[in-house]
């Protein structure tokens, strides 16, 4: 028997990349940690989408290509339905797009801080990522980003607004970088419900710049993983080979179908999340000694003078959980809260105000 046993046999880049891990609890806790909308479906509407997925047979496997879903999205979107391939959430179509473009060797050019799942697959197939920093007060580098793409770049993603910063990238600055190259153009766009800011127009004029949207954030849909990407037709017909067959389930299907027909309520709380996300952003920038970032997104993402570790504890301890991003040597002492409904909201502030104060008095000796 070979003692290095199976293990040995994992390529090793796979063995060396740190596995994607979020902190989960067992205890109930105000959980504003992983940009979740708080609201959830309408009650009406998930039994509208239960009789739905009803009528039709489990048995059977659902369309190989999701048509009818992708003519409602492109409805909604404003775009050809087939320039559009949708998948099981936006990391599908993350991990569909890199494998379409990168090889072993090829490098993915991404501004940092950012969405940790484009390096994270970009390294499983094997791809080099090449990291450029944003600046300071986390707006882009607009000029190293570009420098570095037309100069080594295989790939280019950007999200706008950008996770955890919710830093927008001008649609100015992206046609810069897309007509001079032919390279693909990943926009990552999330958070366009709370931003409501699309680069959308440019689609019309490059055919390679692809847009990648999901139902998680703005649809209150997490649960459900339903994801589209938007991009040039025949671009869409390439890709589309990428992409896994029947990878949407009937259930997604009925429901992400529903909701695109009767989305009114649900655009409403989307509209609530942007009212307290400026609300929100306005009470942080009342406690003293904080640095907070703005925001296009349904997330605010914040700086302590203290020790973010500390600061987090106390905060759970108060029943708010929180995401902690100090792990990244680029976001020391951040914490990142997702807006969530007013009373949670007042929670976290009134938690966070006291932490504060504490460590503060604390300092003072």
């Amino acid at each position: 028997m070979n003692e290095a046993g199976i293990i040995s046999r994992v390529r090793t880049k796979i063995r060396d990349i740190k596995a994607y891990k979020v902190k989960e609890l067992d205890y109930d806790v105000i959980k504003v940690d992983k940009n979740e909308n708080p609201y959830d479906l309408p009650q009406d509407l998930k039994k509208e989408i239960l009789e739905y997925a009803l009528e039709r047979s489990w048995s059977r496997y659902p369309p190989i290509v999701a048509q009818e879903l992708y003519k409602k999205i492109a409805e909604y979107a404003g775009w050809t339905p087939d320039g559009i391939i949708a998948g099981n959430g936006a990391d599908e179509m993350i991990l569909t797009i890199l494998l379409s473009f990168l090889e072993p060797g090829m490098k993915l050019v991404i501004p940092v801080p950012s969405f940790p799942m484009y390096p994270y697959i970009a390294t499983l197939i094997g791809a080099d990522v090449v990291e450029v920093p944003m600046n300071k007060d986390f707006t882009f580098d607009y000029d190293a980003l570009e420098n570095t793409f037309l100069k080594e770049g295989n790939a280019l993603a950007i999200c706008s607004p950008n996770n955890p910063t919710g830093t927008l990238f001008p649609l100015d600055r992206l046609e810069n970088i897309l007509e001079k190259t032919d390279a693909p153009v990943i926009v990552d766009e999330a958070y366009y419900e709370f931003s409501r800011i699309t680069v959308l127009e440019l689609l019309k004029t490059y055919d390679n710049l692809i847009i990648i949207r999901t139902f998680s954030k703005g649809f209150s849909f997490a649960g459900l993983r339903v994801g589209y990407a938007l991009m040039d037709p025949e671009l869409a017909v390439e890709i589309g080979k990428v992409k896994m067959p029947f990878n949407i389930n009937i259930f997604s299907i009925a429901a992400a179908s529903k909701l695109l027909e009767n989305r009114t309520e649900i655009e409403n709380t989307q509209k609530e999340i942007v009212k307290e996300r400026d609300s929100l952003f306005e009470a942080l920038n009342s406690i003293n000694g904080l640095t907070v970032y703005p925001s296009s997104a349904n997330f605010i993402l914040f700086k302590t003078p203290y020790e973010s570790d500390i600061v987090y504890g106390k905060i759970l301890e108060d029943g708010v959980l929180v995401r902690n991003l100090s792990a990244n040597p680029l976001l020391k002492n951040t914490l990142r809260i997702t807006v969530s409904k007013p009373d949670d909201n007042k929670k976290f502030i009134d938690s966070l105000t006291r932490v504060m104060g504490e460590l503060r008095k604390r300092q003072k000796g």
